[in-house]
């Protein structure tokens, strides 16, 4: 993917990965690996390859677990597409927390907001695309 689309990570998750709880607002949050010790994440995208199926309302948020909408911010996954930062094409939900000297984990959370749960999902995929550097990459000294 990075050579072509610019990602340098990718995580698919299925239905099954998040069918827990039995409650209609219940989260669940998967932990999708950690961060460098510096790190820059200039780039996110989900694509709901097969739309969830089993429950009212289920959304996704992509961040950290320091601020856990960071690159995505809330949306649902009932529907099958490409799901973008509001704040455009290429970017990520928020600059400002796109950034770390230390490392931390990325997370993927789940919300259901009305009826069923997420233990009743049937149906559902996804991949989230993540661009992850380190500033060292980059060339010259960092700091």
């Amino acid at each position: 993917e990075r050579g072509c689309h610019g990602y340098s990570v990718a995580y698919r998750v299925s239905y099954s990965d998040i069918a827990y709880g039995t409650g209609s607002t219940d989260t669940v949050t998967m932990t999708l690996g950690a961060l460098p010790a510096k790190w820059v994440v200039d780039k996110a995208a989900v694509n709901v390859t097969t739309a969830f199926a089993g429950t009212t309302a289920l959304a996704i948020i992509v961040g950290t677990t320091t601020t856990t909408n960071n690159f995505i911010a809330s949306t649902s996954v009932l529907t099958a597409g490409l799901i973008q930062p509001s704040t455009g094409k290429n970017t990520v939900a928020t600059i400002a927390g796109s950034t770390g000297t230390a490392t931390k984990n990325l997370v993927a959370t789940f919300t259901n907001s009305t009826g069923g749960s997420p233990s009743a999902l049937t149906a559902g995929e996804l991949f989230i695309y993540l661009s992850v550097d380190e500033p060292a990459d980059f060339g010259g000294q960092s700091s």
